[in-house]
């Protein structure tokens, strides 16, 4: 355990070269740091294959070792996916994506996504562009007329990019008002926000990361599909694909044992059952998810110029702390904007998820995991090796 605990703090070290991962930083320092010099030394031992080839043997070898691990825990678990020059070098699995009865995770077990559902939200929305089915500078109050006259400057694209100043609903999941967002649904905040015209800064003056743009998304993609936004995903993205392990929150069909259950034990988060959509509340499998990042890239969902269009950060401005911006539904990092990286992260309780695509170094990845702090260090290591071997970290 020596060994794996140093690999997951050079990640640490090498935090600001991460998308906006806030949730593997902050558990990071809470294990405890090494000392930098460790860190050095240990940088200076790994000898890195030269050839692609043996730097894909080194991966499959180590990171078959570190699910192995995994596996022996018998508790919750995650599910690795990479690609390298539109090539599938990996997909593994390990844990239990139930305890009670024992259910292993497979390569078609659903995790829920959490905010790594924004980019196909997002990627919907700009089918319905390219359709001219929807507009990008279109007032929210086209589609929503209910909503507040003082919301009549606020567009689309000011929801895709976090410019629109509704503050986020989620932001209660940690306060004493949890209880009351149980069985909270996309309804239940159109009524609320129709009795409160509150933003935070006026449409498009400034920025702040919030879930409420994408529930306001979604119902609009809804109303520009004529049909509610589950049925919508479904015809236009899951069944076209073929990802008939991937569920929306609100969908009479969504099955119980093809899911990889919070810490492997229950649907709930933190003891609720939030029930919203567009955000978050996308449960997709390993597979179908790497279907739908390929069929991304391959310009299948939208146009070859739409998919760069939605990778390119809309603002000068930072949207993060770190730095990173915002394109149209993907967190662009900061630290490597020449590599055209782009990303997204997920974060509900035990859900941890990575989509993440460098087009300069040609790699590609998912992480999906249901065990939260439980396979922290595991996850980590597992990036660590990805950035290591395939994107340049050292």
């Amino acid at each position: 355990m020596k060994r794996m605990t140093t690999f997951s703090f050079v990640l640490i070290f090498f935090h600001r070269k991460i998308e906006h991962w806030r949730w593997l930083y902050r558990m990071a320092w809470g294990l405890g740091m090494v000392s930098l010099c460790a860190v050095a030394a240990l940088a200076d031992e790994v000898k890195l294959p030269e050839s692609q080839q043996d730097r894909i043997a080194m991966f499959r070898e180590n990171v078959d070792k570190i699910l192995r691990q995994l596996d022996t825990k018998q508790g919750p678990g995650l599910a690795v996916w990479v690609a390298l020059d539109d090539q599938v070098i990996y997909a593994n699995w390990a844990g239990l994506a139930q305890r009670q009865p024992r259910l292993a995770i497979q390569g078609d077990t659903a995790f829920e996504l959490a905010s790594a559902s924004k980019p196909l939200t997002a990627t919907l929305a700009m089918q319905l562009v390219e359709a001219g089915l929807l507009g990008l500078d279109d007032s929210v109050r086209r589609w929503l007329p209910s909503l507040p006259s003082s919301w009549t400057e606020m567009t689309v694209r000011h929801l895709l990019t976090h410019r629109a100043g509704i503050p986020d609903y989620m932001k209660q999941i940690n306060a004493e008002k949890l209880i009351a967002l149980d069985g909270l649904t996309n309804e239940k905040l159109l009524q609320r926000w129709q009795q409160t015209d509150r933003l935070n800064f006026a449409p498009g003056s400034s920025a702040e990361y919030s879930n409420s743009n994408y529930v306001l998304l979604a119902e609009i993609i809804a109303k520009a599909c004529e049909k509610p936004f589950a049925l919508c995903m479904r015809e236009r993205v899951l069944e076209p694909l073929g990802m008939q392990h991937t569920w929306l929150e609100n969908e009479a069909s969504l099955p119980r044992d093809g899911l990889a259950l919070n810490y492997a034990m229950s649907r709930q988060t933190k003891g609720i059952q939030l029930r919203t959509e567009g955000p978050t509340g996308i449960y997709s499998s390993l597979t179908d998810l790497s279907a739908w990042l390929l069929a991304y890239q391959k310009g299948r969902l939208v146009s070859p110029s739409m998919a760069s269009r939605m990778t390119q950060a809309e603002s000068t401005s930072a949207l993060f702390d770190n730095g990173d911006g915002y394109g149209l539904g993907w967190v662009i990092p900061s630290q490597n904007a020449h590599e055209a990286a782009y990303a997204h992260a997920g974060h509900k309780d035990g859900y941890r998820t990575l989509i993440r695509a460098n087009p300069h170094h040609k790699v590609s990845y998912i992480i999906l995991s249901n065990g939260g702090d439980f396979v922290q260090q595991v996850s980590t290591e597992v990036h660590y090796w990805i950035q290591e071997l395939f994107e340049g970290s050292f």
